[in-house]
């Protein structure tokens, strides 16, 4: 029954080279050309992502100016806290300013008493337990120079008290806590910031 090719008609010649030529194409196609569709599918996919991700930096890069604005714009707003809030406690400033204020305004500080520190979210509380003797307007003009200063500070639990004798250091004794403030270094390691 197998016959070759040569014994076959000549329309059975056609049709058998035919089918052969389809097979081939079929072959051709399966091995060189279907995987080159599939890596220009997978291209275009990726093509198509990286283009989103061009859009969205683009976009990004558009706002940079902003962003960087706001950011200058922060920064100084910081340095402008960090003058009335510093980043550090110096009780060596905090007396010296006190000092001089109470001399500026013919004070003398009878007692200058530190107490614990009041750890807050951001910022710390630094109490300070202050005596003074002097008369009663030197008092209010220190108290006006307090809240001047460019350095935050709170005067609390006034108490003023007229001497039954008044001496050369005035006529007036007066006590109060006067508070200042520190930033607080680190904001992650607070007690109030953790998740």
């Amino acid at each position: 029954m197998a016959k070759s090719l040569h014994e076959l008609s000549f329309r059975n010649q056609i049709l058998v080279f035919g089918l052969l030529c389809v097979l081939m194409v079929g072959a051709a196609w399966q091995m060189l050309i279907s995987p080159e569709e599939v890596a220009i599918t997978r291209s275009r996919t990726r093509l198509t992502a990286l283009e989103t991700d061009v859009k969205k930096a683009q976009l990004v890069a558009m706002k940079l100016p902003v962003v960087q604005r706001d950011l200058r714009n922060l920064e100084a707003s910081l340095r402008a806290t960090q003058a009335v809030i510093p980043e550090e406690k110096d009780p060596q400033d905090v007396l010296r300013n006190l000092y001089e204020m109470a001399s500026d305004s013919l004070l003398d500080i009878a007692s200058f008493k530190p107490k614990p520190i009041l750890a807050k979210a951001q910022y710390t509380e630094w109490p300070i337990e202050l005596g003074f003797e002097g008369n009663f307007h030197d008092l209010g003009r220190f108290f006006d120079r307090v809240a001047s200063m460019s350095r935050l500070m709170s005067i609390s639990d006034l108490q003023i008290k007229t001497k039954a004798r008044p001496t050369g250091r005035g006529t007036v004794a007066a006590s109060c806590i006067a508070t200042t403030f520190v930033f607080a270094k680190d904001l992650a390691e607070l007690p109030g910031d953790r998740p």
